[in-house]
């Protein structure tokens, strides 16, 4: 099947879009399992509660100031409408993670990995009563103000037409990105989150708050999700199964990757993002396949995953 350049490079800037979301996914999960070696179920839920919440934010805006309408103003207006939803789903997720962790999570850590499993489907399925008590069963969506601004004004100059919330998400994704690596490679808090990852024993010794460590990850763990189904949400819409697919695309990142590697699941999420987004276009039942099998091939040629661990590569 030919592709044409043009087709090419929209695929592949789709499928830049979709990894750089699904790294601000995968990072919140792989952080919680470096750290905390727990393999957090619920985490697809707190995404999809991003979701609802940035969307409800977002409609409460819209409904204040009205529609954005098109053109530069209607764009820049709708982007500032989002960013706001952004930061106050952050706002929310961020005491969420840190009462999930202190009041759940925290009781079970010395015990088998089958009770943090069950407990956190189990939170899994209480964020999705809460969804569905809050905000129904129907889907809740953002169409008719995002169709306005779904073009670049100045695609003529470049000849291509491409959604310019595409673009935001990648911006925004690569200052996460950035963000994410300063933190932990150039702050006094990263480091001791690094430090308390690779020996828990010795951070305890020189007298580190493991537990204030435990809290903080998992509460950024959360703001990383819900930030990401912020900002996924505008172009589609807020379900009650959204968080599912997610989460299992989550798991397979951290598996490419390396489990717990913070580089690992930047890398991983792009490759199955522009995969899966070129599967779409060349082979379109393959696109559920695709990032299995990109996992299981890289499990069969290196089975701890392209960068390893969070100790030695994070």
């Amino acid at each position: 099947m030919a592709v044409s350049a043009t087709a090419a490079l929209v695929q592949t800037l789709n499928g830049i879009q979709f990894g750089f979301i699904l790294f601000m996914i995968a990072s919140g999960l792989t952080v919680i399992l470096g750290i905390l070696d727990v393999l957090n179920l619920a985490h697809g839920e707190l995404f999809s509660l991003g979701a609802y919440t940035a969307i409800g934010v977002f409609g409460f805006i819209i409904g204040v100031i009205g529609p954005p309408g098109g053109g530069v103003v209607g764009t820049v207006v709708f982007v500032l409408a989002v960013i706001a939803a952004v930061l106050v789903t952050a706002a929310i997720l961020l005491p969420v993670g840190t009462i999930f962790e202190a009041v759940f999570l925290r009781q079970i850590y010395d015990r088998d990995q089958v009770y943090q499993l069950v407990l956190t489907f189990a939170l899994l399925l209480i964020l999705l009563d809460v969804k569905k008590f809050i905000w129904g069963d129907s889907s809740i969506r953002t169409d008719a103000v995002y169709s306005a601004i779904n073009t670049i004004p100045t695609s003529e100059l470049v000849g291509l037409n491409y959604p310019t919330y595409n673009v935001f998400v990648i911006l925004v994704g690569s200052a996460v990105v950035a963000g994410l690596f300063w933190f932990f490679e150039r702050t006094k808090t990263g480091r001791i989150i690094r430090a308390t990852a690779i020996d828990r024993e010795m951070a305890t010794a020189i007298g580190v708050s493991t537990d204030r460590v435990f809290t903080l990850v998992f509460a950024l763990g959360a703001f990383l999700a819900g930030f990401a189904g912020a900002m996924a949400v505008p172009p589609t819409s807020a379900t009650l199964e959204m968080g599912t697919n997610p989460l299992v695309l989550s798991f397979v990142v951290i598996v490419i990757g390396g489990l717990g590697s913070l580089r690992g699941a930047f890398v991983g999420a792009l490759l199955v993002g522009v995969i899966r987004s070129w599967m779409i276009t060349l082979y379109p039942p393959g696109e559920i396949a695709a990032p299995f099998a990109i996992m299981a091939l890289i499990l069969l040629v290196k089975p701890e995953g392209l960068f390893g661990t969070w100790g030695e590569t994070a």
